[in-house]
């Protein structure tokens, strides 16, 4: 893990980001079972409650440009509150790694590798992302999202034309059918599932470069990308299987095992499957290195390289310890987890900058014209070693003046501002 000397482009970031909520269409099973098919309303919803939150975060970081959210933290709440904060979010970034790295290997265990132990994927995946997490730094991890993205895009858009004459349009029918109850708990897990877990780039955020317009456009952006490739992948698979969606625990699978462009190409679940495990990769890496550099700065460890390792095998340890199946798994997704991740992903974030308005710790981000005005400021000081500038404001020098009358002018001045010394101040400056 390199330390980062250049700041990330913006764009890279938001395709990053983009990149990790299109890694979670794997995670459909946990609503689409509570809304059949009223679940592609249910990602909208989400869309809509994700823009104020995604304002919340570009406003924290935005206040504290030089931190990340370690550092918010421990500057709002202090040392000991804001360390205790800190170490919670450790152990949730260590969870969610471990969680997304079960979630991977049982999909290559169901799908292309029945016969394979699973402890032997988990193990062979972890090795893979910590050489990457080892090697690499936060610029080679961002710079695959574009491409990931785009490829992950195309594939479903393919999907979808291959599956036009198994879609029965009608299966969208009835709208608005279920009580409200179900709406919102899906609703929920939608938000705290997929979309809210990118808080884990707000550790990453003091090595983006953000632009004129702020972090806003760029974490709203990801999360757009995010939620339309999920709506598709929704809307593809109520058309093709109707409420028998909630029947299956991999619904896109099942929809791409019924596709066939020719007798020779009929298996285009391959296909679906190598770009999940693709984008599944990128994220249990991700999360792997969130993990990591949180644990260096909350353990101040000076060398990480131990500490990839140490982590690496308490995640594959706890990742058969947390879920035993994936029956487990699912009933958790639908009713523990949505309670619990809310706390670290909307509740102490608005806390934290509610407190920090209270404070006045928050301030207005500079437009690009103040960015400008104070970096010319800056170099013209640095241009000028002794700082004085010519009355006429030609860029010149000034003359340089006798000591004597320096000394005089600095006695003068003193004179005329010390209170209730004016006649002795008139004396000095005479007999000067």
């Amino acid at each position: 893990m390199k330390p980062e000397s250049k700041k990330v482009h913006g764009l890279d970031f938001m395709f990053a980001v983009a990149c990790y909520i299109q890694s979670s269409s794997l995670l459909s099973s946990f609503f689409v079972s509570i809304t059949r098919q009223d679940s592609w309303i249910i990602v909208l919803f989400a869309l809509i409650i994700c823009c104020p939150l995604a304002w919340i975060y570009a406003r924290l970081v935005e206040s504290f440009p030089t931190k990340n959210l370690f550092g918010i933290l421990q500057t709002v709440y202090g040392k000991y509150l804001g360390g205790f904060f800190c170490g919670l979010y450790v152990l949730f970034f260590f969870i969610l790694t471990s969680l997304n790295l079960i979630d991977l290997s049982e999909f290559v265990k169901s799908t292309i590798m029945p016969q394979t132990p699973l402890v032997v994927l988990s193990f062979t995946f972890l090795l893979t992302s910590a050489w990457a997490v080892f090697v690499g730094g936060l610029r080679q991890m961002v710079k695959y999202g574009f491409l990931m993205t785009m490829i992950c895009l195309l594939i479903v858009i393919a999907t979808i034309l291959l599956s036009l004459n198994l879609m029965d349009f009608e299966n969208f029918l009835p709208v608005m059918d279920l009580k409200p109850k179900k709406y919102i708990q899906a609703t929920n897990i939608v938000v705290t599932i997929p979309f809210a877990e990118i808080i884990i780039f707000l550790m990453t955020t003091n090595h983006v470069q953000s632009g004129k317009r702020g972090f806003f456009p760029i974490i709203l952006g990801g999360i757009a990308i995010g939620c339309i490739t999920i709506l598709l992948v929704i809307m593809r698979d109520i058309t093709v299987l109707g409420n028998a969606i909630s029947l299956f625990s991999l619904p896109s699978f099942e929809t791409l095992r019924m596709v066939s462009v020719t007798q020779t190409l009929s298996r285009m679940e391959i296909v679906f499957a190598f770009i999940l495990i693709a984008l599944l990769f990128f994220k249990v890496t991700w999360l792997y290195y969130v993990t990591v550099i949180s644990a260096k700065q909350f353990l101040r460890f000076q060398d990480h390289r131990r500490l990839i390792l140490l982590i690496g095998a308490s995640a594959i340890t706890s990742s058969f310890i947390l879920y035993p199946n994936f029956l487990v798994h699912n009933e958790s997704g639908q009713k523990i987890i949505p309670l619990v991740w809310p706390i670290f992903e909307i509740i102490l974030p608005l806390v934290t900058l509610i407190i920090a308005k209270f404070r006045g710790m928050t301030r207005k981000r500079q437009t690009g014209s103040e960015n400008q005005n104070s970096s010319s400021a800056s170099k013209s000081a640095a241009a000028s070693p002794s700082g004085s500038q010519s009355p006429s404001g030609t860029g010149k020098p000034s003359l340089p003046t006798d000591s004597k009358e320096q000394s005089g002018s600095k006695f003068q001045s003193n004179a005329g501002t010390s209170s209730g010394t004016g006649q002795h101040g008139d004396l000095r400056s005479q007999s000067v």
